[in-house]
């Protein structure tokens, strides 16, 4: 079974603690990553390897993790969605607990383009 639909959008209550490459609107936005089928796969084997990403979800064009803060603890949700026409992947990252993350979100969303970035 592939995921084939949208991400969830953020919730406007939770605007500083969800960034959405697919429907983010202002602080919530971020740009969608440029990828090829290759280009995806070497970024699901990096996080892979990743301390403190769980993977709850790998269904070929979809992945979803957990990811833990190393300081603190709190759990955040991130997933992934390849869309190989238009070689992007759409992401989200949000946590599941608080109302600001002092910027985790956009700092691991940053981090997931370097990956792909040469």
């Amino acid at each position: 079974m592939n995921y084939c639909g949208a991400q969830p959008t953020c919730p406007w209550k939770t605007v500083p603690n969800c960034i959405n490459s697919q429907s983010g609107r202002d602080a919530q936005a971020s740009e969608p990553i440029r990828a090829n089928a290759e280009q995806w796969q070497e970024l699901k084997a990096w996080i892979a390897r990743q301390e403190g990403w769980e993977i709850t979800v790998d269904d070929g064009n979809f992945m979803q993790a957990i990811v833990t803060t190393p300081l603190m603890k709190f759990r955040d949700d991130v997933q992934l969605l390849f869309l190989p026409d238009d070689r992007l992947i759409q992401v989200r990252s949000s946590s599941q607990l608080g109302l600001s993350e002092m910027g985790t979100n956009a700092r691991r969303v940053e981090a997931l383009h370097e990956q792909i970035r040469p």
